[in-house]
């Protein structure tokens, strides 16, 4: 398995990762994250010229079944679908291998896409360009229906003793400023964990990432304020006005964060951004010098959550403004524009890889029996320390943080002073890292994967009403997750202690991430 040398839009940059499927290693770019099935976009998307005389799917890769001894399904109708914005797709259920580095997992389970749109505010139909990759769920394996159950990747390398524990921890990271991704199977890189790490239950069945969102704020790290304060807070304003804590979920398989109006209206209010009611995003204003003062200043975008889902502790992630003029491009636009990534929304607010570009996050679903705790922490900037591969074991409820301050990470891009940042220095790869990546993949440790990529997390999954298992009830979830019924796995978890004196071991990977310019 390797990382992509390219970057994707068209609301990104966002980068991805690149897998082998199938018996003849189709090679796909996937935003990495998604729960239970990962969602593939098939060649068929290439013969359908109504959307777009270009088939921006095949930038990144799609997937032919003809040419791969794969598992499949009669394609459905047209069904509702979500991406970055409601759709619609036709769909349907497969089965095959997934080559990572020396591992193959069989029967992986994918929601092969075989026509697809999403339409923005303006009523616009506008293509599909990159599919997602799911690394697990609550449960081991994915029960499609009563007869169909098939493999999730981390829940497959756990049972075969591959990786210490059926868990992950990921930081998505961003193309500019520079801070690749970094995405480990049975554990974590402590260097990506920063301060507080808030841990939490993932929801029944379908795995979602929730938490309760009590603020959003604006602040400055160190030097001088772009703005006309140094903080400010109140801004997570609803419909009525006023600040109300509410549950928000996490998914970096979307890429904006989806908030109310009210709460993007106040954020961006002392800024030269504008709304767009076309698509429903904001512009920012890059003829304004106060466009440049706030994207190169140390200002942040601050969400204060529920610590440890307790009302009187709060954990405060921040979101440097360098991080937020992200790029628009064809097809949504004719001409590349630089955008803030908040999308309006009247539901459950989401914040996607925007968010996560400053974030860690992490799950461990314990032994596959539909629970897990899933994890928060504030991620590092450009300055990151040397990888710290740290295991996560079967029982774990709890993560530990690196030393060093966010504000360390970030000194040299902002090119100001702390009182000590030479622990938190960007240095590459240590000499044991070298040399996992020398000898390659092994089997039992922590599955690393690491370079300029965006690392993306909970998709959607949908089945018609005939393939429901037994006992469980799906029911619709805003764009697009749903309540998904779990399957038991055909063999018991390993215990960790089989694997303690394993190693973690790394995966080869790009050190330079190339923008996809599409047109």
């Amino acid at each position: 398995m390797s990382w992509s040398s390219q970057a994707y839009g068209p609301d990104g940059p966002w980068q991805a990762v690149s897998i082998d499927v199938g018996s003849n290693q189709q090679t796909v770019d996937l935003y990495p994250g998604a729960n239970y099935a990962s969602t593939i976009l098939m060649s068929t998307l290439c013969t359908n010229k109504t959307l777009s005389s270009t088939c921006y799917a095949a930038e990144a890769g799609t997937f032919n079944q003809n040419t791969s001894t794969t598992a499949y399904t009669t394609a459905s109708s047209w069904e509702t679908t979500y991406w970055a914005v409601e759709g619609g797709s036709q769909e349907a259920v497969l089965g095959d291998e997934v080559a990572l580095g020396s591992f193959v997992v069989p029967n992986v389970s994918f929601e092969a896409i075989y026509q697809t749109y999403q339409t923005y505010p303006n009523g616009i139909a506008y293509p599909v360009s990159v599919g997602s990759l799911a690394l697990g769920g609550p449960y081991l394996s994915d029960t499609v229906s009563n007869s169909t159950v098939l493999n999730m990747i981390a829940g497959w390398l756990y049972s075969s003793n591959d990786i210490p524990s059926y868990s992950y921890g990921m930081h998505i990271g961003s193309v500019d400023p520079e801070i690749p991704g970094s995405l480990i199977l049975g554990g974590y890189d402590k260097s990506r964990v920063i301060g507080d790490v808030s841990a939490q239950g993932v929801v029944s069945s379908s795995g979602l990432l929730e938490l309760e969102l009590k603020d959003i704020g604006l602040g400055v790290a160190a030097g001088s304020s772009p703005f006309s304060f140094n903080n400010e807070s109140g801004l997570f304003l609803q419909g009525s006005g006023s600040v109300q804590a509410k549950t928000v979920q996490i998914d970096p398989t979307k890429p904006y964060m989806y908030l109310p109006q009210a709460t993007c209206d106040a954020i961006t209010s002392t800024m030269p951004i504008s709304f767009n009611s076309s698509l429903g995003l904001y512009f920012w204003d890059t003829t304004s010098d106060d466009y440049l003062n706030i994207t190169s200043s140390a200002a942040y975008l601050s969400f204060v959550f529920n610590m440890n889902g307790v009302n009187n502790k709060n954990i405060t992630i921040k979101i440097p403004f360098s991080q937020l003029n992200l790029t628009l491009q064809e097809p949504l636009v004719d001409q590349n524009v630089t955008y803030f990534p908040c999308f309006l929304t009247t539901s459950t607010p989401v914040l996607g890889r925007a968010f996560l570009q400053s974030a860690f996050v992490g799950v461990n679903w314990f032994n596959g029996n539909n629970s897990g705790t899933w994890f928060l922490a504030q991620a590092p900037g450009p300055g990151y320390a040397s990888e710290d591969i740290t295991r996560i074991a079967v029982s774990d409820t709890s993560l530990s943080a690196s030393n060093g301050t966010w504000e360390e990470t970030w000194a040299t891009y902002w090119g100001i002073k702390t009182s000590d940042n030479s622990s938190s220095s960007k240095s590459g790869l240590s000499s044991g890292a070298k040399i996992g990546i020398g000898v390659g993949v092994g089997v039992g440790g922590a599955v690393l994967i690491a370079a300029g990529i965006a690392i993306a997390f909970c998709l959607r999954r949908r089945r018609g009403a005939s393939q429901e298992a037994a006992g469980e009830q799906r029911r619709s979830m805003f764009r697009g997750f749903a309540e998904l019924p779990g399957g038991a796995h055909s063999e018991p978890a390993k215990e960790l202690d089989t694997k303690m004196h394993k190693p973690p071991q790394e995966m080869m990977a790009s050190q330079e991430v190339e923008r996809y310019e599409l047109g």
